[in-house]
């Protein structure tokens, strides 16, 4: 049961999340000589929160789609304790809000347990849209940090820093965005067969798998596009450039010619291999960066 369960809460996408929470947190919001509202302690209470109303989601979402399949799972014990991870959560994230003297981000709290069960409930299959909030959930982990973690009693200067750090910020979540879509895309690719049989709605299905296959290269071009023009931004540091380069671009080319060659499920599922390691190798990048913008440009 407990390999169940942690299964059907995706725990690993859980962990995942928590752990951009306090990267991004220790790389560029801390340690630049400016005091934001949260503490590491308040981030540990955000994060969990946001990891019982993701494993809630989570859980409802396995419910939805198995209530009338059989399973070895106890749907109506799961549910109950859905309920309860729902309750925790939101009770953590309202004491925080408290906590901060900003009582109204407890609203979030309130509204995104609601949003998220009626979408699963109203969207059983998988679609391309559903891609789109499953590749959007990483992301909105960096926006959830950059809405609460706000600066206090910044100088000209270190508001002209904390800008900075806020582009690069939002230049990762729009580059893990795309990825994420692309990601989902191949993973579909993958499933085709499967998801046919059980009549999904996923863009390999709907408009075939060269087209789909076309709509990810088509992204992961942008992407690769849109990180070489950050790295020629910052061409006037060679560490960051190359860095960029190294790290990002020259690995986006690697990915994209192994896509536009991929035609069998043995090519995408290499590919998701090789997704793998470009998403260590942007992971590798965060820190790089923030040391350099703490100890050598700042």
């Amino acid at each position: 049961m407990n390999n169940s369960f942690l299964n059907i809460i995706q725990w690993k996408k859980i962990i995942y999340f928590v752990f951009i929470l306090f990267l991004f947190k220790f790389c560029f919001l801390y340690g630049y000589g400016f005091k934001t509202t949260l503490s590491f302690f308040d981030l540990g209470l955000l994060s969990i929160a946001s990891a019982l109303l993701l494993a809630s989601g989570y859980i409802t979402s396995f419910i939805t789609r198995n209530q009338y399949k059989k399973t070895k799972v106890n749907l109506k014990k799961i549910k109950k304790l859905s309920f309860l991870l729902t309750f925790i959560g939101v009770f953590v994230g309202i004491l925080l809000s408290f906590k901060i003297e900003r009582p109204l981000n407890g609203i979030l709290f309130i509204i995104c347990p609601i949003v998220v069960h009626f979408y699963i409930k109203s969207n059983i299959k998988k679609t391309f849209i559903s891609n789109i909030v499953t590749a959007f959930l990483k992301p909105f982990a960096l926006l959830t940090l950059l809405w609460f973690d706000c600066p206090l009693y910044l100088t000209q200067e270190q508001w002209t820093l904390f800008f900075n750090l806020q582009l690069i910020t939002i230049a990762y979540i729009i580059i893990s965005f795309f990825s994420n879509i692309v990601f989902e895309i191949i993973i579909d690719l993958i499933n085709v067969n499967e998801d046919n049989q059980n009549k999904q709605k996923t863009l390999p299905i709907l408009l075939g798998r060269k087209r789909a296959r076309d709509i990810a290269l088509l992204l992961s071009i942008i992407g690769c596009f849109f990180i070489f023009s950050i790295a020629i931004t910052f061409s006037d540091s060679k560490f960051i450039f190359s860095t960029l380069m190294l790290l990002g671009v020259l690995p986006d080319l690697y990915f994209i010619y192994h896509l536009m060659k991929a035609s069998e499920v043995k090519n995408y599922q290499q590919l998701i291999k090789i997704s793998y390691f470009n998403f260590f190798l942007a992971l590798l990048s965060i820190p790089l960066i923030a040391y350099h913008f703490k100890h050598v440009i700042y």
